[in-house]
């Protein structure tokens, strides 16, 4: 039985490595097909050695809890080998290989179905000291053939890439081809003895190994593109774990001996004994770990804390880059259309600079583009340097009514009917000027939404729980789904003429104003915007 909970205890280990590996990886980057693929060999690696290892763990009594694990376990196993060739050839970019992928899952998807009856595992014996090992029913034969054909034949296909392939890329391929053959050799010591030839499975004890190999690719190459911070990744957080372990195991070991030599029995003799041997080895922790640090990263512990800051710095840069890109892409694209129309007309000026009607429309065209892009400019300088707002007790329906009205020409011009209804207690810590701002943008927009078309808009305020909200609702086409998620986005917008700065902005004032704002939307019945304030600190 002492074999069976060494088993039981390895394909624990195994599980879990694997499972962390997988969906360390997974979660870097879930849309990378190489990584889903990762991820589901993974999965079904930890499937497999969970339950082996309930089934070395289970009783001998317990016939039936053992046989069902051992063909969850091997069902499991079927699909290792061949989604370890599928993520091959999507890493490769073989796509003359999707035919052969094609069968391969239909033979392995056949095997699985038979995998709960005697053709596949015809029952558990006690073999070479191991209670509950399965044996050979004639379809696992198959499975042994696919097992030995499908990674064997990925090795082949990424030995040959790398006789072509130079750098980063050939590394992570030997790494990966690494990992699939010690994951076939280990593996393969498991089924001499389902087959009765007296082979023990050692290898199940290092299936861990494969994880190794997997983790030095990523990251030393970079492997699945990701790229880490050294200090928070997860594989060193994991080796200074097992350093942790190893030293209270060192420390543990110690203080037993320690009890041997002198005789005490005590509880607080043994925890005495620990504190000193504690502060006696912490010296020889700390000495281990900066060897780690060399052998993995060949620098010392002050240059590994040295790097991770230079690392988190220049993520902090990156940020702001990619935030000011983004910007900038935006307000190129909008100051194009202005420039072309001016290039256009500057281009006519030798030949018809002396036309009167010609010279009319330039200065009429050029103003009007000019005013554009300074209004494009204006807006931008706006949201990237906002000024404060200067708070001070503000009625939010007066800046309602002033904003309505200085929109009522083209409230009139669009047929649209407004309906308002304020609660009297409607006083805010605000910015007067910045909250107009606001409900002209929104006012704006949902007249826009409604132009041709007539309509109704709503303009409503009200107090509740500590709150002000403020709702604005139009009877307009409404905003799609796939809009909504987007509308506060800096250069988004669905208008023919929009710069899409408009939201973007109000969203900042409003987080500045510590309030909230929210858009719901039905496509054909209209759009309700509805912002909050907290009345606290409020006067009338």
């Amino acid at each position: 039985m002492n074999l069976n909970v060494l088993y039981a205890a390895t394909s624990a280990v195994n599980a879990l490595t694997s499972f962390v590996l997988g969906l360390f990886i997974m979660l870097k980057n879930p849309r990378s097909k190489l990584n889903q693929l990762w991820w589901w060999m993974s999965l079904a690696i930890a499937v497999w050695a969970t339950f082996l290892s309930i089934s070395f763990g289970t009783s001998p009594y317990n016939y039936s809890l053992a046989l069902f694990s051992i063909r969850v376990a091997e069902m499991a196993a079927i699909f290792i080998p061949l989604l370890y060739l599928h993520f091959i050839v999507v890493f490769l970019g073989r796509t003359d290989q999707q035919r052969l992928l094609r069968v391969c899952y239909a033979v392995s998807i056949i095997l699985a179905c038979f995998a709960f009856t005697p053709f596949y595992i015809s029952g558990l014996r006690t073999k070479l000291g191991i209670v509950n090992y399965n044996d050979a029913g004639p379809l696992f034969w198959g499975f042994w053939a696919l097992y030995l054909w499908e990674p064997l034949y990925a090795i082949r296909l990424m030995s040959r890439a790398r006789r072509t392939i130079v750098g980063t890329r050939r590394a992570q391929i030997t790494y990966v081809m690494a990992a699939g053959i010690v994951g076939f050799l280990v593996g393969a010591t498991f089924f001499p003895l389902c087959f009765n030839i007296p082979i023990p499975p050692i290898g199940g004890h290092v299936v861990w190994l494969y994880c190794l190999f997997v983790a030095w690719a990523v990251f030393k190459h970079q492997l699945f593109d990701i790229h880490i911070v050294i200090r928070r990744s997860l594989v060193y957080s994991l080796l200074v774990t097992l350093l942790t372990v190893c030293y209270f195991g060192l420390v543990y070991a110690v203080e037993r001996l320690c009890q041997v030599a002198f005789g005490y029995h005590s509880v607080w003799g043994s925890v005495m004994a620990f504190a000193v041997i504690a502060l006696v080895f912490q010296p020889l922790k700390v000495g281990i770990q900066r060897l780690v640090d060399w052998l993995l990263f060949r620098a010392p512990h002050e240059e590994m804390v040295r790097r991770m800051e230079r690392l988190e710095q220049q993520v902090h840069h990156a940020e702001k880059l990619e935030a000011v890109s983004i910007l900038a892409a935006g307000m190129a694209h909008e100051i194009k259309n202005p420039l072309t129309s001016i290039k256009t007309f500057a281009a006519y000026l030798p030949e018809k600079g002396t036309d009167p009607a010609f010279q009319q429309k330039f200065q009429r065209i050029v103003t009007q583009e000019v005013d554009k892009i300074d209004q494009i400019v204006r807006r931008l300088l706006d949201f990237a340097k906002p000024a404060p707002p200067h708070l001070q007790p503000t009625h939010v329906s007066r800046a309602l009514d002033e904003t309505l009205e200085f929109l009522s020409s083209e409230c009139l011009k669009k047929r649209i009917q407004i309906e308002r209804s304020y609660d009297p207690d409607d006083t805010i810590q605000a910015d007067p000027q910045q909250l107009r701002q606001v409900f002209l943008n929104l006012l704006l927009n949902s007249l826009e939404a409604m132009d041709g078309t007539g309509g109704r808009l709503s303009v409503t305020t009200a107090t509740c729980n500590g709150q002000l909200t403020v709702a604005i609702q139009d009877t307009g086409p409404g905003i799609p789904n796939e809009h909504l998620t987007r509308v506060f986005d800096p250069f988004f917008t669905t208008k023919p003429h929009g710069t899409g700065l408009g939201l973007a902005i109000v969203h900042r004032i409003i987080a500045e104003h510590h309030g909230t704002i929210a858009f719901d939307s039905q496509l054909n019945h209209g759009t309700c915007c509805t912002l909050a304030f907290s009345l606290d600190g409020a006067t009338g």
